[in-house]
């Protein structure tokens, strides 16, 4: 095998992010949760849907102290009305996109108003009502006050029930609101908009980072199961709907159509959120990229070895899931990752029986580059 039979330009062309983007990746916070709660109440019970709600609490807690410490914050100040405009997910600049969002001060808070809970929709059709508010009910309460907790500057953060229609959520401050914040123009900022799309997706990472914690202080090797069982489920579930998607188009299953923009990269067609070094092998057998920015590796760092390892406890089963529930005799390997805490994630995806003389193999990949 020689250097000119590896293809050594992008899979895809850069360019800014999107809302749609924005959205695919929000919604994965609502899949995520879905997937813990079902693994959770299944393995474990009631006691352990407890340790969902006290891990969502740690992740509001990580989030506000991020908050707080941005640069913003010291151009800004810290009031409800900068904690809002600096939220660090999509759920607010979307409902105001889709022309969902009211925003108005009742004395010391800013109210924001929704037709319904942030995760609703999602989760009640992928579970129906019941679950979903069950599990919505572990979230929101606990996220609020965690992310008041960390954020400090005497502001509280109330969400209204998860059945409520409409739902609100109040963030009070110290002293009278003087103003509301200004929400919807996030579209009109890209590299803001890039900003927010990262951080949204890299908070996948917290909210599995310190639900696991709670689950491995509870129940130790039976919770790093459950927590396998539900990285699988995550990945399982979104490579299953691109295979379902692949077949209604009457196309194969190979790791070219898995990697276009029909496939896995329809939720970050630019790779403006996970980047990607512009030498890539992808072929109908083979799937060779070198991932230099993750956003969830930069979560799961900020808890040091702790956290890489339940970091890497999640990626392993998530990839299995997502490469194998799209087709299952994909082989999932790395030559190295960064939830080992290596700098590269370098994925090394093949199915053997697509593979011709002209993919490398990994290790010829590697040598090549």
């Amino acid at each position: 095998m020689t250097a000119d039979q590896v293809t050594t330009s992008g899979a895809h062309e850069q360019g800014a992010s999107s809302l749609a983007s924005l959205r695919s990746f929000q919604d994965y916070h609502w899949l995520k949760l879905k997937v813990f709660y079902q693994a959770v109440e299944r393995q474990h019970g009631a006691p352990g849907l407890e340790a969902i709600a006290r891990g969502v609490r740690q992740e509001g807690v990580f989030r506000g102290t991020a908050m707080r410490d941005q640069a913003a914050s010291f151009v800004t100040g810290r009031d409800p009305a900068a904690l809002l405009e600096h939220w660090d997910s999509g759920e607010w600049e979307l409902a105001a996109a889709d022309g969902e969002l009211s925003v108005a001060t009742d004395g010391p808070a800013v109210v924001l108003t929704l037709p319904e809970a942030p995760g609703r929709a999602y989760l009640t059709e992928q579970i129906g009502e019941s679950a979903a508010l069950s599990a919505l009910r572990l979230y929101w309460p606990e996220l609020s006050a965690g992310i008041a907790t960390g954020y400090g500057a005497g502001v509280g953060i109330e969400a209204d029930d998860a059945a409520a229609r409409p739902w609100r959520l109040r963030v009070t401050g110290a002293d009278p609101a003087q103003r509301a914040p200004r929400l919807g123009a996030l579209a009109a900022d890209p590299v803001r908009l890039i900003e927010v799309n990262r951080r949204t997706t890299g908070l996948l990472a917290a909210m599995q980072m310190y639900i696991s914690r709670e689950l491995v202080r509870a129940y130790d090797a039976s919770g790093e199961e459950t927590i396998r069982q539900a990285a699988y489920r995550f990945g399982a579930d979104r490579g299953g709907a691109i295979r379902d998607r692949m077949l209604a188009l009457g196309k194969p299953l190979t790791m070219a159509n898995f990697a276009s923009t029909e496939g896995l990269q329809e939720r970050d067609p630019s790779e403006a959120v996970f980047v990607f070094k512009e030498r890539q092998h992808i072929s109908d057998g083979a799937y060779y990229l070198d991932c230099t920015y993750c956003p969830l590796a930069e979560v799961w760092a900020s808890e040091g070895e702790e956290g890489l390892r339940l970091g890497y406890l999640f990626d392993s089963s998530n990839h299995r899931g997502l490469f194998q529930g799209y087709n299952p005799e994909t082989e999932v390997r790395w030559t190295s990752v960064k939830s080992r805490g290596d700098q590269i994630c370098r994925f090394r995806f093949t199915v053997p029986g697509l593979l011709t003389e002209d993919d490398p193999t990994p290790e010829e990949f590697d040598r090549l580059g």
